[in-house]
């Protein structure tokens, strides 16, 4: 399995970012923010980076707008993202030969209407048929209060709506961000539909400082990794470093994901990887 990174995870500035990652090996990255604003609203020297980096060899595996974020009855930031972020992100995506575009649940709240679930399908339904035109995926994150939210439910979503581009950019630190520690049935739910991994760490009992270095928060990347590579034919998975300073400490969890990588695929290979309890 490849490790890549969310770039601005690294810095926000895509020269360091780009040039930083290289530096350690990475060729794998996912655009999200840039100095002046959010992908797809990149400026022309930042593009002109990330075309530098293809050049060397780099992948763009995703790109992030942000997009259905917000409540799905916000009916103008909904046309807005619709009408002008979706196209220009699908564009940029197919410019830097990125083919997955990831998006979020829309927020829920507490009392509202059931039939806003239809208005949820329709969008995703949207925004995956124009994806599949331009020949792209769509992966829903899943965050804490959103209609994406727990694998069960994220599952029951796609399962009604049923489109073939429409998948799951699976997050495991959110979801233990939402109370909910990950276990191997919450990766059965989501096995059939991963399109991408992001790698965070969680800790639960500091409210304070509740993201770490990956490895040393208590999220169990031990068994969802190991999970992962028995049983998923996921190629890579995204570092999203969350915690500050952000180079050291993606230094840090990439030394420490490679190594449990290292450690996990000796481990299947001798027959021992996979299976309920993570062994």
């Amino acid at each position: 399995m490849e490790i890549g990174v969310i770039t601005d995870e690294v810095s926000r500035d895509l020269r360091v970012a780009l040039e930083q990652a290289e530096a350690w090996g990475v060729r794998r990255f996912e655009l999200r923010m840039g100095m002046k604003g959010r992908f797809p609203f990149f400026t022309p020297d930042e593009e002109r980076r990330v075309e530098g980096a293809m050049t060397r060899g780099a992948l763009v595996t995703a790109v992030s707008p942000g997009i259905l974020k917000g409540a799905v009855e916000d009916e103008a930031r909904l046309r807005k993202e619709l009408e002008d972020v979706l196209p220009r992100s699908i564009e940029g995506a197919l410019r830097f030969q990125a083919p997955l575009l990831i998006v979020f649940g829309f927020e829920r709240y507490e009392g509202e209407p059931d039939d806003n679930r239809v208005r949820v399908l329709r969008t995703f339904e949207r925004v995956a048929e124009a994806a599949a035109a331009a020949g792209l995926t769509v992966a829903v994150e899943n965050e804490p209060g959103y209609w994406v939210d727990r694998p069960l439910a994220a599952r029951a979503l796609l399962e009604e709506l049923g489109h073939p581009a429409l998948r799951l950019n699976w997050d495991p630190a959110n979801l233990h961000w939402g109370g909910k520690r990950p276990d191997y049935e919450d990766f059965l739910a989501i096995q059939p539909y991963l399109a991408n991994l992001h790698l965070k760490d969680y800790t639960p009992n500091d409210e304070q400082v509740p993201w770490r270095p990956l490895g040393q928060g208590a999220t169990p990347w031990d068994e969802i990794l190991a999970w992962i590579l028995a049983e998923s034919p996921l190629e890579h998975a995204t570092l999203e470093t969350h915690c500050e300073p952000l180079i050291d400490n993606t230094r840090r969890g990439l030394a420490f994901v490679r190594g449990l990588l290292d450690s996990l695929g000796a481990g299947i290979a001798k027959g021992e990887g996979g299976g309920e309890k993570g062994e």
